[in-house]
């Protein structure tokens, strides 16, 4: 147990490491976009002298070093800064935002692996049938969609023509269906190719083969002994799939115009709104830290051959 907590310890400063770096890049790379903040708000008619002024005000005339130092000071003092384009406070226009981003990938990513994770163990142990064929073939198409594309799809067949859904906006529960549509399907395609692939493999290794030669009956030695192995790098994707998906929502909320933290990331960046991208991203980042070190918790957990490593690293 001791050797999971030093483990834990030096993956928890790394990943803040991780962080940091990853602020800071994006810090870089939202300055050498082209345009001004100030210039993009401001009125046509607004003198330069102005522009300067309200340049100044923000802190957007002094180096680029400067100005993302200045902005990890005060986020170490748990303010994430004040929005450009509206004059708000950042953490405010995340807090109303993040609920409806979690209630969509959070269900989406729950969807996924209770749906992925059976067929992919079901079609594996029944291989070159019928239904096999068929489910990989779907989970091809679906894998290959384009979000946007199936998005738009999604939109014409369920809410024009037969007008039986919502096409955007939340006006409740059936305004979240098309969107969670698009998000689970194609990643859904994604966790049924690993997990069955995942299975496939273990099926063939000798201790099934042993497992079956006991005497023990298929549903036991699917259950107890397949599942659980291939379960291992399924683990490990869930994760990590849930800051991505959050980075990911930014095309399904701008197409379905869901009020989550993609589309405020999406305008923040037509926007260069500096502090509210970097606010969005400094969660992502937060969030996928610590998604990495529960997976990996959680597969030392599953596989005593990854505790055996650990221990060894230790030594």
């Amino acid at each position: 147990m001791s050797d999971m907590i030093e483990y834990t310890i030096k993956r928890l400063f790394t990943g803040i490491f991780v962080i940091f770096a990853v602020t800071a890049l994006l810090f870089a790379i939202m300055q050498l976009m082209p345009g001004d903040a100030i210039q993009l708000i401001a009125n046509p008619r607004v003198s330069p002298e102005r522009i300067e002024e309200l340049r100044e005000a923000w802190g957007l005339n002094k180096p680029a070093y400067v100005q993302y130092f200045y902005w990890l000071s005060h986020v170490l003092k748990g303010d994430l800064g004040t929005s450009i384009s509206t004059g708000q406070q950042v953490s405010v226009l995340i807090k109303a935002r993040f609920p409806y981003t979690m209630l969509l990938t959070g269900l989406s990513l729950i969807l996924q692996y209770i749906i992925a994770v059976p067929l992919g163990l079901i079609t594996a142990s029944n291989k070159n049938t019928r239904a096999d064929g068929i489910m990989v073939v779907l989970t091809i198409i679906l894998w290959s969609m384009p979000p946007f594309w199936l998005g738009i799809l999604l939109m014409l067949v369920f809410g024009i023509w037969l007008k039986v859904l919502p096409i955007s906006g939340y006006s409740g529960l059936s305004s979240l269906i098309l969107p969670l549509m698009t998000m689970t399907l194609p990643s859904l395609a994604s966790v049924f190719r690993l997990a069955r692939s995942e299975v496939l493999e273990v099926l063939r290794e000798k201790y099934v083969l042993t497992a079956y030669a006991k005497g023990l009956n298929r549903k036991r030695v699917l259950t107890f002994h397949v599942l659980r192995n291939a379960l291992i790098p399924v683990t490990v994707m869930f994760f990590l799939s849930l800051p991505w998906l959050i980075g990911g929502s930014v095309i399904v909320e701008s197409v379905f115009a869901w009020p989550g933290m993609g589309g405020l990331l999406w305008k923040a960046i037509s926007n260069q709104d500096y502090p509210v991208v970097q606010g969005i991203i400094f969660i992502i980042a937060i969030l996928t830290v610590i998604s990495n070190i529960l997976g990996d918790i959680l597969s030392a957990f599953l596989d005593p051959r990854i505790r055996l490593e650990i221990k060894g690293d230790n030594l």
